[in-house]
């Protein structure tokens, strides 16, 4: 007694397990956790080292090229990934890891540990980190406001902790982080001369400050029955006791308090960023999530927080939210969900429509059990919910009512043949477990090889291949369990008599039976024509991918938010920037398809979304997050926006930027050139781009070194060195006087305020404040202007120096125009970009969209050859005959022109999701062709001769083929109508591609068998394997 046997006669049990299954099942789609996108390993850090006071070439020179040598010594390092940004005082070095990588975390520990400890970098003095940012891939699941501009900053912080309180009583919460503080500060402010006047210099004022303000072990004073602490605390409490504070006496013996000489004031600190949130002053406070929780779920106890803390909160302070992935996440799972149901409602008619009601019940009844089993394994197997893992399953569905539909046919079969329900039942499914394992086998094969794709492109496809392969895998043992039972139980006889009913449904069949039949003897009777023609349709094939159809790897995200970027000249001050930004801001503002926006002037958005890449704080650049009230109203919107914002901001660069899919790309459009000379660089920089912008379809073409920037050199003359004034006091009198210092630190409880020293207001606007500044000669202890022992000198500055792969590097970036995909663009360019006579050691490469594409595809090339070589052997394992495995595969190339067809009639573009199609296609199209070989082999087995047994296969099996295309076909049709960017080229391909194959399968191959087997192969294929029999469809 085998295994379907025993589980029908325990019918009881079997039952029992499979409501078990179920409900575990059903549990599983309750309660897995969900997210919008895979979880992808972010490799990329970032190495912030800081050199006060040093240029953007001294800073590459001492500190850039030390840093960059010595991050390359480590093998986990991916170098031609990593590049760096020199610019004035500091250097980051964008880090990429190997894609080898699995845990970054014990890399970046590593790497803080030895430069923490070893010290092996030989820094010039003064050099501040290096300091390792690995947070920096780390997205955020809610971005929440907290907006008042009644509220001063130190009131919004004080709400900001009382919400961030409340949040981090949630179990599943990770990380809170606050942005956007602007910090009090106490400056002492005066002019030079005025201290001069009374005797007093700067560096007096600070040792004063430090050495009072501070708290110092004073011990104990002992008695003969105890002993006492002793406390002397100088700590500043106000303004006024700082101000009373004595720092000298006049030559008359008078004292001098701080208030005589200086003016003390809070005030806040020179923001070097600004937030506000629709409009108002803002702070922000973002909230990650502990992995494995569901963020649905997640996303309503932080609403629930919200909402008790908004009623402790005064009526003029808001808190939004302006990011919010639980409700996108819910938002796209729903809809994925709905796909997928009306996907399995389709395949149910489908198989209704085309099956005897009987088989097509049965069949029906199989599809929930096999999803049921199919979400519990996902669950078991830690396979969250998201767009990937529910695309597989709307792309698999057609397949998996595949072989519940071959057992209950065979059932019928049996029946036909006189055998009792009881053996039909069990023999329905044992008969056919090796044909059907290796039919799913074949499937399964075509998919897997998708795994081997390395990176975060891989990682975000490796659901898809590991679901199908669950789904078909559950899709086997319904079949094979559950799918003899219910035959048993509702099919009580045969077809012997063909009822209306039947008559009924087989009529759209017969109709085809007929046109086909003779299709079919015209084919047979002209093969060369047939085969001729039907290689015709592979050239065909590949003139529609080249001139019919257009590229793009990624899509934009099916997202309603977007930013809008702007770029200032470098060295522009953040009001500059605040005032560009908010002329862009108050179009935004007005629009009604806005729902809500948050302005950053000076930084950047949090990590919000897994491949966007927040921008290193700089005052001359800004960002404006924007959500609307659709994914359709984002399009519009930011095509709008696209037109206005260069007439808002002329003296800028502004872009407009929707989200998108896969690896994160700087431009879509990038040509690095490579060398050694500045000079040279940005000679060949502007020579290309020159070229993409004269190029129809480019858009916002600019250079990665950005604009060069005025700046001031302060010479000594010998006069200083007579008087002993050297660079560094120089440097740190000018500091003090126009950047300010902190010198000391006051505490109001633990919030610390800062005493800040420098030159009043009205002492340093002009270069004339500068050279009249006073500074003191440590020879003579006289004050005297700077004007007498330095000179001034204008100097332009590079903005900023980028290396790639520890070289120069200068990438000319562009955007384009809505009507030109960035593949079009470079294609454009490239001929007259090589025409460019390069000086020795320069070259050119190309980066943004083509270095990804070009990347991966190699990859996925090499995954399609993996799948055609499975598939081949299984093939070869099943029939043991090479000119039969060379049939079926050579139904693959076939099936190409269906695929670029589906691509072209939807309009559609050739990406990363439609060469997926192609490699899924590979494995679903080979079953139309094991059908019939397999069906030809059954009836010369039987006594038919070769020509007459091809036509007859192809015949008899006519309505399993159609059925297996259309299940297929009408599985993904959801997928195709909503018009997703990102599946719907998937879908296309596999759609058409399936109904094409199925053509080219049903009149190709009967004619290929006829024309290669010879009578010679005959006696080889009738004595067969048994194992190698008819597999149903």
């Amino acid at each position: 007694m085998n295994f379907v046997e025993k589980s029908l006669k325990y019918k009881q049990v079997t039952l029992s397990v499979l409501f078990l299954v179920f409900l575990v099942g059903v549990n599983s789609l309750l309660n897995m956790p969900r997210r919008e996108d895979p979880r992808i390993t972010i490799r990329q850090g970032l190495v912030i080292a800081y050199f006060p006071g040093a240029n953007a070439a001294q800073v590459e020179d001492q500190v850039t090229k030390k840093l960059e040598q010595y991050l390359f010594q480590f093998e986990e390092v991916r170098k031609d990934k990593t590049y760096s940004t020199t610019q004035d005082g500091m250097v980051v070095v964008n880090v990429e890891l190997e894609e080898s990588i699995k845990t970054p975390d014990v890399f970046w520990s590593k790497l803080r540990h030895q430069l923490l400890v070893g010290k092996s970098i030989d820094f010039p003095q003064g050099v501040k980190g290096p300091i390792v940012n690995s947070d920096f891939g780390d997205t955020e699941a809610l971005v929440i406001g907290i907006e008042s501009d009644n509220a001063s900053y130190v009131q919004l912080k004080e709400y900001a902790q009382k919400l961030e309180d409340h949040l981090r009583t949630i179990k599943a919460a990770s990380k809170i982080k606050r942005i956007g503080e602007q910090k009090e500060q106490i400056t002492v402010t005066s002019n030079s001369e005025k201290l001069s006047q009374y005797g007093i210099n700067v560096q007096q004022v600070i040792r004063v400050l430090q050495s009072q303000n501070t708290i110092s072990p004073t011990g104990d004073i002992k008695t003969s029955s105890s002993k006492a602490p002793l406390y002397t605390s100088g700590y500043y409490n106000t303004e006024n006791e700082i101000a009373n504070q004595i720092v000298g006496t006049t030559k008359t013996g008078a004292t001098v308090r701080l208030g005589d000489v200086a003016t003390i004031k809070r005030i806040y600190t020179e923001p070097t960023s600004n937030i506000t949130v629709n409009g108002h002053k803002a702070l922000i406070l973002t909230v990650q999530m502990l992995e494995g929780n569901n963020i649905v779920k997640f996303g309503e106890e932080v609403e629930r927080k919200i909402d008790e803390v908004r009623q402790l909160l005064p009526g003029n302070v808001h808190i939004s939210t302006i990011v919010n992935q639980p409700v996108l996440v819910d938002e796209n799972i729903s809809h994925f969900i709905r796909e997928f149901f009306l996907a399995i409602v389709s395949v149910v008619i489908v198989v209704i429509l085309l099956l005897p009601l009987r088989i097509a019940m049965v069949a029906a009844m199989a599809i929930p059990m096999t999803i049921a089993v199919t979400f519990a394994l996902m669950h078991f197997l830690g396979i969250e919910l998201h767009q990937v893992s529910l695309a597989a399953l709307i792309v698999v569905l057609g397949m998996v009512v595949d072989d519940a539909i071959v057992i209950a046919d065979n059932y019928v079969e049996l029946l036909d043949e006189g055998i009792d329900r009881w053996t039909a039942a069990w023999r329905s499914a044992s008969d056919l477990v090796i044909p059907v394992l290796a039919a799913t086998i074949t499937i399964i094969a075509s998919f897997m090889p998708m795994v081997l794709i390395t990176g975060a492109v891989g990682e975000f496809i490796a659901a898809l291949p590991i679901t199908v392969a669950i789904a078909l895998a559950s899709s086997f043992i319904v079949a094979m369990v559950l799918t003899p039972l219910l035959c048993y139980t509702f099919i009580k006889k045969g077809l012997h008599n063909p009822d209306n009913a039947k008559k009924k449904k087989g009529s759209l069949l017969d109709g085809m039976q007929n046109g086909y039949n003779k299709a079919l003897e015209w084919c047979v009777k002209h093969p060369v024509l047939t085969v001729g023609g039907t290689l015709i349709t592979v050239l065909l094939a590949g003139l529609l991918y080249t001139k019919g159809i257009k590229q793009k790897f990624f899509p934009a995200a099916e997202r309603n938010q977007f930013v809008v970027e702007l770029w200032m000249p470098t060295g522009t001050k953040l009001e500059k920037t605040q005032q560009a930004i908010r002329r862009i801001e108050e179009v935004v503002k007005k629009d009604k398809r806005v729902t809500s926006y948050a302005t950053f002037a000076g930084t950047s958005a949090p990590r919000f979304y897994y491949n966007y890449s927040p921008e290193v704080p700089v005052t001359n650049y800004a960002q404006i997050l924007i959500n609307t009230t659709s994914e359709k109203t984002t399009e519009e919107l930011s095509e709008e926006l696209s037109r206005k914002v260069n007439m808002l901001s002329p003296e800028g660069t502004p872009q407009v930027k929707l989200m998108q899919q896969g690896s994160t790309l700087k431009a879509p459009v990038e040509v690095r050139i490579t060398g050694d000379d500045i000079n040279r660089l940005k000679q060949i920089g502007a020579q290309v781009q020159q070229i993409i912008q004269q190029t129809p379809g480019s858009a916002i073409v600019r250079s990665d070194f950005r604009e060069d920037y005025y700046g001031i050199g302060i010479q000594l003359k010998d006069e200083a060195n007579r008087l002993g004034f050297a660079t560094s006091s120089i440097a740190q009198s000018v500091y003090i006087g126009f950047s300010g210092a902190p010198v000391s630190t006051m505490y109001e409880g633990n919030n610390p305020v800062d005493i800040v020293l420098q030159l009043d207001e009205e002492n340093r606007r002009s270069f004339d404040d500068l050279l009249n500044l006073y500074v003191e000669s440590p020879v003579t202890g006289a004050h005297i202007p700077l004007r007498q022992i330095a000179t001034l000198k204008p100097e332009w500055q590079t903005g900023r120096i980028m290396h790639r792969n520890g070289v120069r590097t200068l990438t000319v970036q562009s955007e384009t125009t809505p009507d030109v995909l960035p593949a079009e663009l470079l294609t454009r360019i490239q001929p007259d970009i090589a025409k460019l006579s390069l000086p020795p050691g320069y070259h050119i490469e190309y980066g943004g969209e083509q270095a990804n594409k070009e990347e991966t595809f190699s990859q996925m090339i090499v995954v399609l050859l993996i799948s055609l070589v499975l598939i081949f052997f299984i093939l070869l394992f099943q029939f043991r005959n090479l000119k039969e495995a060379a049939i079926i595969m050579l139904t693959i190339p076939l099936s190409l022109f269906g695929a670029m067809l589906g691509l072209f009639i939807t309009h559609n573009n050739f990406g990363f999701t439609a060469f997926v199609g192609l490699i899924s296609l590979s494995g679903i199209v080979v079953r139309n062709a094991i059908i019939l070989v397999d069906h030809t082999n059954e009836l010369m087995r039987h006594g038919m001769d070769i020509r007459t047994a091809s036509i007859e296969s192809g015949k008899r099996r006519l309505r399993p083929i159609f059925l297996t295309a259309m299940a297929a076909a009408i599985g993904v049709l959801p997928m195709i109508i909503s018009g997703s960017p990102m599946w719907s080229p998937l879908a296309s391909v596999i759609a058409v591609g399936v109904i094409w194959s199925m053509i080219v399968a049903l009149l190709t191959v009967p004619v290929l068998y006829i024309v290669w087997i010879k009578p010679a192969d005959k006696k080889d294929i009738v004595i067969k394997s048994k194992t190698a029999q008819h597999v149903h469809q």
